[in-house]
């Protein structure tokens, strides 16, 4: 994933989990005055002075609060500030307060001077330079005026620094980047996000997941295969598989004979599938992006064969291991599947980790779990109250969308559905992480509308919602 969108991500987040613009604007003032200063004084200047070029976005509004945070810092800097645009022209409401407090100074004090509506002939010569003229948001090429600032600052003399994202063109000493590092090279400073950003999964996440062109077809934006159903479970696969096809184009769904009659009866229903005979296994499974296997399967021999042939036929592409498929598939207990469990995601509730550890104790679960992921090259997915999210790297997440009212036959099943179709055309680890996120979310729109009495089915048309607040979450 690009820096860029990285950083998008645990900005969106941090809203999420309580943090105001305001406050992340300010606080990225603080840390690049304070690295600034400690520049300056291992420097040793006895007089400095400072050059900051604001544009009119986010990036523009961290140089304004630079600005403030050195004149507390040291009140004997030198400092020029350049807006390259007019002030009716901020893009964002968060900017004018930092304008204003800058304004403010520049009039009542001499040592800090704003200059409005900026050219390259209006800056000034100065120790050290810092570009905070447009962020990692741009879109297209520089306009003429921004062209002519960037030539100007990269023919001074001076130590130049580029704020978060060097503008192209620049020619910088230093980029000093905020969240994440935008160049290979660049100063990580921190601004002190919530702790939450990297410990919960938010709605930032959502942003990134996979958005069909305009020219898409129903073969390019995703191809699901589903095993599952059972005569006792002949519900489960079919909450999956609406629950899948509000994401993707096609959704493939085979289930062994004796369940044909109960699938026949589902078609009337439900329209949002193929249903493959034996003849079509292969077939659609090499068409198949992402396999999800176990809603509704039963543990027995016939399912046992059938999944082992997938596993070891298809090792590159991912599975979605749901109730019994994690004990069908489990090596140990399966010495015919080759593959074992990596690159496969596994969703068990507390009580079907059964199906992967013998003697399953509360005390020290993280931890089993976290090196049976690493172990395994697999991603687990623990459900609760809290879901728990570990990654084959060793990454852990913790989600806590959803409530009580999902307690109940069906939900997992909608959840699987959702993981497996958003695998189909991203990073499991991010769609399991999104898949989690939304679906809890679906269950908590349905708890405002029904309260904790609600089914499985009454989740799926929440979906949707779900996904397009997260979307269109900005704090």
């Amino acid at each position: 994933m690009q820096p860029f969108m990285q950083a998008k991500i645990k900005e969106i987040d941090a809203k999420y989990f309580g943090m105001t613009e305001e406050e992340m604007i300010q606080n990225a003032g603080k840390a690049v005055a304070s690295w600034v200063q400690s520049y300056v004084e291992s420097r040793k200047f006895k007089k400095t002075s400072i050059g900051i070029i604001c544009g009119l976005g986010k990036n523009g509004a961290d140089g304004l609060s630079t600005a403030i945070e050195l004149n507390k810092l040291n009140s004997s800097l030198k400092i020029n500030v350049y807006v390259i645009g007019r002030k009716q022209s901020f893009k964002s409401r968060e900017s004018l307060p930092f304008y204003e407090q800058v304004k403010k100074l520049s009039i009542n004090l001499t040592n800090i001077n704003l200059h409005h509506d900026s050219f390259a002939k209006d800056i000034m010569p100065a120790d050290i330079m810092i570009e905070a003229l447009l962020g990692s948001g741009r879109k297209g090429g520089l306009r003429k005026r921004f062209k002519d600032v960037i030539n100007k600052l990269s023919r001074l003399k001076a130590y130049k620094i580029a704020l978060d994202c060097p503008v192209p063109g620049y020619k910088h000493d230093t980029v000093l980047s905020l969240i994440t590092p935008k160049l290979k090279n660049s100063v990580v400073l921190d601004i002190g996000l919530p702790k939450e950003v990297d410990n919960y999964i938010g709605p930032g996440l959502i942003h990134s997941l996979y958005i069909p062109l305009k020219s898409a077809y129903k073969g390019v934006t995703g191809e699901l295969f589903v095993f599952g159903g059972s005569e006792l479970f002949h519900g489960a696969p079919i909450m999956s598989i609406k629950a899948a096809s509000k994401f993707i184009g096609g959704v493939f769904f085979y289930t062994h004979p004796e369940n044909r009659n109960l699938i026949k009866e589902q078609k009337a229903k439900v329209q949002e599938y193929i249903s493959l005979r034996n003849s079509d296994i292969e077939k659609y499974a090499d068409y198949a992006d992402v396999f999800l296997a176990g809603p509704g399967l039963e543990e027995n021999l016939l399912n046992e064969a059938l999944l082992t042939y997938l596993l070891n036929k298809y090792p590159e592409k991912v599975f979605i291991l749901d109730a019994y498929a994690i004990a069908l598939a489990n090596p140990k207990r399966n010495n015919q599947n080759l593959r074992g469990y990596k690159n496969c995601i596994l969703t068990p509730h507390r009580g079907e980790l059964r199906h992967v550890f013998e003697d399953v104790k509360i005390e020290g679960l993280e931890g089993k779990l976290k090196r049976f992921a690493i172990e395994n090259e697999c991603h687990v997915l623990l459900k609760g109250s809290v879901d728990l999210l570990f990654s084959r790297t060793g990454e852990v997440k913790m989600n806590t969308t959803g409530n009580q009212g999902m307690a109940k036959g069906g939900t997992g099943d909608v959840l699987a559905g959702v993981i497996a179709a958003l695998a189909c055309k991203n990073d499991p680890w991010m769609a399991l992480q999104a898949g989690v996120f939304i679906s809890g979310l679906a269950g908590d729109l349905a708890k405002t509308k029904y309260g904790y009495n609600y089914s499985a089915t009454d989740e799926i048309p929440f979906l949707q919602e779900a996904y397009q607040r997260s979307l269109s979450y900005a704090g």
